[in-house]
């Protein structure tokens, strides 16, 4: 049959021409395809060259501050104010980086040294300086004078070194910071410890039966509040109002040998004795920070304002070395109203 005959050829130039259009068909495809992976490459680089610019104008930027952090990227347990947004100091589990902090300006710089400063003054007043700047060596100045002016000067000289230490190496480990925080109140309860015991023993110099029992009181109390600070089972948030209770008895306690001088000798007795207007400045200068502390005023104000200098805790800092001082020339100036006014 004719039709049989021509049938194959017919059939392989169909096949031909459906390869052939087949062929041109894909051509565009393969090319999309090479554009696709073009653009997604290009996509790629810009994204990692995005990234690549993002973390080095990071690390500019935290190279300024000496490799410092913001308070979202400090660990569960270095998080305490969330009102000082930058300036921290990471955990770093070395204390040979805990040291090199002293040497970048960072959020604990002025707590450090608004401490550190001062309890090596005080520490050189004691041992080598009290002669020449603190006492003038009346006839009657006894080895008691000097020891109990040194009584003072030692525990403000621990207390002080006890906050630096611990402001400089808490952000070593969670275990560190919980050890040197208890150092740290053990060295507000030394400071208010010998405080009231330097006072005491000048405003009753000729009563020692009434410094006994203060002084007794006094170490007693003591010992209640350092049971409850360096004890673990009440440094948790359900004893913390137990905690500040005793800080509180503690403090207000030294207001009981105050009355009771005003009831044996006057007002005007107890002002020959102790000086008033500096213990008044005192309590004020040390009432005033632990106010703002407790409000965390002014960063609550403004918060990131005062991430590096000014924060609530600083300020606190300031505070607590003026009260010292001026409990120091509350016992200079008693001792020589004792040995000027009552010569024994």
């Amino acid at each position: 049959m004719p039709g049989s005959a021509y049938s194959p050829g017919l059939k392989d130039q169909f096949d031909v021409h459906m390869e052939r259009v087949s062929s041109e068909s894909s051509a565009p495809s393969l090319s999309s395809r090479r554009s696709s992976i073009t653009v997604t490459k290009r996509r790629v680089s810009i994204s990692v060259s995005h990234s690549r610019s993002s973390s080095m104008s990071r690390s500019r930027s935290s190279s300024i501050f000496g490799r410092l952090y913001t308070f979202d990227d400090l660990p569960f347990w270095q998080q305490d104010n969330d009102k000082i947004l930058t300036g921290y100091v990471r955990e770093t589990n070395s204390f040979s980086k805990c040291i090199q902090s002293l040497f970048y300006f960072n959020n604990e710089s002025v707590n450090i040294y608004s401490h550190l400063i001062p309890s090596i003054a005080y520490l050189c007043l004691s041992l080598f300086l009290m002669n020449t700047f603190l006492v003038p060596r009346f006839p009657s100045t006894s080895t008691a004078d000097y020891v109990f002016i040194n009584v003072f000067l030692l525990g403000a000289c621990t207390c002080l070194l006890c906050s630096g230490c611990f402001h400089c190496l808490k952000q070593h480990s969670e275990k560190y910071s919980n050890f040197w925080s208890k150092l740290d109140y053990l060295g507000i309860i030394i400071l208010i410890s010998c405080s009231m015991i330097s006072l005491v023993y000048f405003g009753y110099f000729d009563h020692l039966g009434y410094f006994k029992f203060f002084l007794a009181l006094t170490c007693l109390l003591a010992i209640g509040c350092s049971t409850v600070v360096l004890n673990e089972k009440f440094n948790v948030a359900k004893y913390r109002p137990l905690r500040a209770t005793f800080f509180a008895v503690f403090g207000f306690s030294g207001a009981i040998p105050l009355l009771t001088g005003v009831y044996i000798f006057g007002l005007h007795g107890v002002a020959q004795r102790i000086n008033l207007t500096f213990v008044f400045w005192e309590g004020l200068f040390y009432l005033l920070g632990a106010t703002l502390y407790g409000l965390r005023i002014p960063e609550s104000l403004m918060p990131g304002t005062f991430d590096l200098i000014g924060s609530s805790h600083q300020v606190f800092h300031c505070l607590v070395v003026a009260g010292s001082i001026c409990h120091l020339k509350a016992v200079i100036e008693s001792y020589r109203m004792v040995h000027s006014n009552f010569p024994r």
